[in-house]
């Protein structure tokens, strides 16, 4: 009697063991777990006439029209254009025309030669000076082959001893003489085109003042361009002859 209640106890306990593993194998029976898992991948169908809800589509962005200026969103900061200064053209100059003219050379020439101590322009550069002179030795160039700087020896009277001035010309216009003081027995010894050499004496002694022994004091003028130069200075004996 006992071995039969223990038969029908083990017969009961294989079949729940069989049960169970027919559950795990995939038999078609479906375990309270999974039922929830497959209802949670399922999506449901909405009801009839229930609306269907759709995602919103994203926000399209107009192309502006070629041209055209976009406006700007609500709260942005607009930067603004510099102004573009307008362009000033600048003004067209014409020059003046020149109203002047420049004054006919004084006439300084004479038959044969390029400067003539009698002619008009170095009398009235003769009369510019203070006192009475004379014209004496005068440059010798001929027309066609004047020097750049002409001289005129100028005698202010009739002694041995009388002041002397050299006189310098160019293109026809008096520029001035070569000290502002006359000195005595002042002679020219050499003339080129562009300079003048003057020898400057003085009285040593008692000679007589138609052969002064003192000097001489060689000086030669020349034209730079632009004016006389005198290349050197006079002895204190030509300047101050009485001290």
């Amino acid at each position: 009697m006992k071995n039969a209640v223990r038969m029908g106890a083990l017969i009961a306990v294989a079949a729940a063991l069989v049960t169970g593993c027919t559950d795990e194998s995939g038999s078609g029976t479906t375990t309270p777990t999974s039922r929830a898992t497959a209802a949670s991948s399922t999506s449901r169908a909405p009801a009839p006439g229930t609306p269907a809800t759709e995602s919103p589509a994203p926000e399209e962005t107009a192309a502006p029209r070629p041209g055209a200026t976009a406006a700007p969103r609500p709260g942005a900061t607009v930067a603004q254009e510099p102004e573009t200064p307008p362009v000033t053209q600048a003004p067209t100059v014409v020059p003046a025309p020149d109203t002047t003219s420049s004054g006919p050379a004084d006439n300084i020439s004479g038959p044969g030669r390029c400067i003539d101590p009698a002619s008009t322009g170095v009398q009235n550069a003769l009369a510019s000076l203070q006192g009475s002179w004379v014209a004496g030795q005068a440059s010798s160039d001929q027309p066609g082959s004047c020097g750049q700087l002409l001289y005129v020896r100028a005698i202010g009277g009739n002694s041995a001893g009388a002041p002397i001035h050299i006189l310098f010309f160019r293109n026809g216009k008096y520029l001035g003489t070569g000290t502002s003081e006359p000195y005595a027995f002042t002679t020219v010894v050499g003339s080129s085109n562009n300079a003048v050499t003057v020898d400057y004496r003085w009285l040593a002694g008692d000679e007589p003042f138609a052969t002064p022994q003192g000097g001489p004091a060689t000086i030669t003028y020349s034209w730079n361009g632009s004016k006389v130069v005198m290349g050197g200075t006079l002895p204190t004996e030509v300047t101050q002859p009485h001290r």
